[in-house]
Parts: C-alpha cells; structure tokens; sequence
C-alpha cells in the first residue's frame, strides 16, 4: 500500500512539473483568432449573479435579474454562477432557469 501511495505521488509530481514548464508563456502574443475566439465566446446567454440573485446575460449585458436569491442555493450551484454558465440555446436556458428558481 506505501508503495502505491508514493508511486502516485512521483506520478502526480511529474506532471506537475510537467505541466509548469509546457505552459504557453503568459508574455507571448496572442493571436487574432485567439482574440476572435473569445469576442465569441461572450455572444449568447450566460447565466450568473447579479445584486446575489440568479441573472442572465446576453452579449455581455444584463439581460434579466430574477427574484431567486443566491443564498436559497446549494453551494456548488452558487459557485457554478458566481463562474458563469454559458448556454448554447434558448430552451438550454429556459431548462437552467426552471432549475436553478424553482
């Protein structure tokens, strides 16, 4: 058993170390599609927090507050809004909603 446990330890250490020096560099260009991409990303509905009620948003803007407070909510969900949720459709919004308001 104390061999797996420090096997998955070196394990978990090279990636680790694996992961710090492939990292993209945070100095480096970034790319006109790259920029592109996220412009795209922030069309359409997200789902999120506004004044500690559930709100959402469309192109960036407030689009709609609701009367659920955040408080009434689990915490994982609460974390999940607090991040934003993006949806990719109407009917994924109104399911979210019905969801997380009733």
């Amino acid at each position: 058993m104390k061999k797996l446990i420090v096997i998955a330890g070196i394990v978990v250490m090279v990636y680790l170390a694996l992961n710090l020096f492939l990292l993209p560099d945070a100095d480096a260009p970034v790319s006109a599609s790259a920029v592109a991409e996220a412009t795209q990303a922030e069309k359409g509905f997200r789902i999120g927090t506004a004044d500690d009620r559930v709100a959402v948003y469309r192109d960036g803007a407030l689009y709609l507050k609701t009367e659920t407070l955040l408080s009434s909510l689990p915490k994982s969900d609460r974390v999940r809004l607090e991040e934003g949720v993006r949806v990719s459709s109407v009917k994924e919004l109104k399911q979210l909603l019905e969801d997380y308001c009733s």
